[in-house]
């Protein structure tokens, strides 16, 4: 009976603390316009220099992310799509040609739309009326 109750509470904490990982905040209007026009920067990038964009999708996602309050302080943390994205650009692949970069641009694209919304809310709020 013991045995089964200590499983049970474990499980309780182990469920609590993979949640309090997942929850990320909410991005900011302005940071979210502001990731949004950055992202479109690195997707025309990619055309002209695949590589370098690969590089700067990188260190968008670990900003946007750090903003939204993730923790990256070891590899448990990261996480498992920018892991994909890092292993597919560092892979023979990516090294040599340029599809494991466009993997690695699909994984980091998906975190950018995850933080900022679907792709049609981060246009409406990227657009500025003009008087």
């Amino acid at each position: 009976m013991v045995v089964a109750a200590i499983v049970i509470l474990c499980g309780i904490v182990l469920a609590f603390a993979m949640s309090r990982r997942s929850r990320l905040r909410q991005l900011s209007d302005e940071s979210r316009d502001r990731y949004s026009r950055s992202w479109h920067g690195v997707e025309t990038q990619f055309i002209d220099d695949p590589s370098a964009a690969v590089r700067e999708a990188d260190r968008i996602v670990v900003r946007m992310l750090g903003e939204r309050g993730a923790t990256l302080r070891d590899e448990r943390s990261v996480p498992e799509d920018l892991r994909r994205a890092r292993a597919a650009a560092s892979s023979d692949e990516g090294r040599q040609g340029t599809e494991g970069m466009r993997k690695a641009m699909v994984r980091y694209k998906r975190m950018v739309e995850d933080g900022i919304g679907s792709p049609s809310s981060a246009r409406k709020t990227s657009r500025r009326e003009v008087a």
